[in-house]
């Protein structure tokens, strides 16, 4: 009996340490911002479209920079482009004039080099670190006057489709 009533004990003191803990965290979406992307010089080119911290907040200091493009299509899923910086010199970019273009190199580790991104592909780019994690889902297509746009993406039971809605960079 005297177990018994010690391991509720115990139980309801863990679980009020879990719930009081200053440091437990809790996640609606597995990014802490959404990213932009547009079209610039032919290429897809990406930006935060909600400004974090700059410089960076302690506990995410040093942790360099990740930058991915993912083919998330079921056929043929994996990184397109995978790159790391150690040392992110630039401020977070937040303006289309700032953005990172698909396919640049880091000095630092290059897992995944850039390939040629496929057209009417659901695509997903990411950037962690130092700046939190930006995110966003785009499919790049055709207009009627053949030129490239980017289009949104939707989920439909964890399998990703390209819709014809361009991309509109606002934050969600």
């Amino acid at each position: 009996m005297k177990l018994l009533k010690a391991s509720k004990n115990f139980i309801a003191t863990a679980m009020l340490a879990v719930v009081a803990s200053p440091s437990a965290l809790a996640m609606s979406k597995p990014y802490d911002a959404v990213a932009g992307a547009i079209i610039k010089d032919g290429s897809p080119c990406f930006y935060s479209l909600v400004p974090l911290e700059s410089p960076p907040p302690a506990y995410l200091k040093d942790m360099g920079v990740e930058i991915s493009v993912f083919n998330q299509s079921p056929r043929n899923p994996g990184y397109i482009w995978h790159i790391w910086f150690q040392n992110w010199q630039r401020p977070l970019p937040t303006s289309s004039a700032a953005c990172i273009a698909y396919g640049i190199k880091s000095p630092d580790k290059n897992p995944q080099p850039a390939k040629p991104l496929p057209r009417n592909t659901p695509l997903s780019f990411a950037m962690d670190g130092q700046y939190g994690r930006q995110n966003v889902r785009f499919c790049i297509r055709k207009n009627a006057q053949g030129h490239d746009f980017l289009s949104t993406v939707i989920n439909q039971d964890g399998v990703y489709t390209c819709t014809n809605t361009p991309l509109k960079n606002k934050p969600q």
